[in-house]
């Protein structure tokens, strides 16, 4: 959109420069520490970010901490993109446990949580309006299934209105109908609340009375 209608989308400038060198964006040969990297950037308009994230690919040696390594957030973003013969020496490696720890742990507390059950009760309203939506329709083409074979003779027309109602289908048949992709959104919806219910357990039993 923003190439289409200039100006209509905030960008940045840096990227859109770096992005636009396309090949140019190369480093000559030498050690670069972040400052030296953020100077060479800012210098011809180009992110550093994203000009780090290039150099990678070109690297004979490489130094970070051990996140861009073993935190996965981080590492599929940068350590991914090293090939796979690279010798990797790890510096006071007896923190590497506690480092994975940490990487690998979620925070848990009551608000979010509560947040997550709100989460969950607009995904199934959400998925509830589809499913009527579905019923509906379906609805709608059984009752011009039925009106088809009475206007070609195949079906006698209802005599009454108690006839009429044998063109709307049952909720049981409606319910049959439902696409695999929502009842599987269903079972999702309520097997994550279990999960939710019985998190907020164990964090009010952690937590003790107040």
């Amino acid at each position: 959109r923003a190439k289409e209608s200039p100006g209509s989308i905030e960008t940045c400038p840096y990227y859109d420069t770096f992005h636009s060198a396309g090949e140019a964006t190369t480093l000559p040969s030498g050690v670069y520490d972040l400052e030296e990297l953020k100077k060479w950037g800012k210098a011809r308009g180009w992110c550093p970010y994203y000009l780090t994230r290039q150099a990678i690919n070109h690297a004979n040696i490489l130094v970070f901490n051990y996140q861009y390594m073993l935190d996965p957030k981080v590492a599929k973003m940068v350590s991914k993109e090293l090939e796979a013969e690279s010798i990797i020496v790890f510096d006071e490696a007896h923190n590497i446990d506690s480092v994975c720890i940490e990487a690998l742990s979620v925070t848990i507390n009551e608000r979010g949580l509560e947040q997550a059950t709100r989460s969950l009760g607009r995904l199934s309203s959400e998925v509830s309006r589809i499913k009527a939506s579905d019923n509906q329709r379906l609805q709608a083409e059984y009752r011009n299934l039925v009106n088809g074979l009475v206007d070609q003779g195949l079906l006698e027309a209802p005599a009454n209105d108690s006839g009429l109602a044998s063109n709307v289908l049952s909720p049981d048949v409606l319910n049959e109908a439902v696409p695999g992709n929502i009842r599987r959104a269903e079972h999702f919806i309520a097997f994550m609340r279990k999960i939710v219910e019985h998190l907020k357990a164990r964090v009010r039993s952690v937590a003790g009375p107040n």
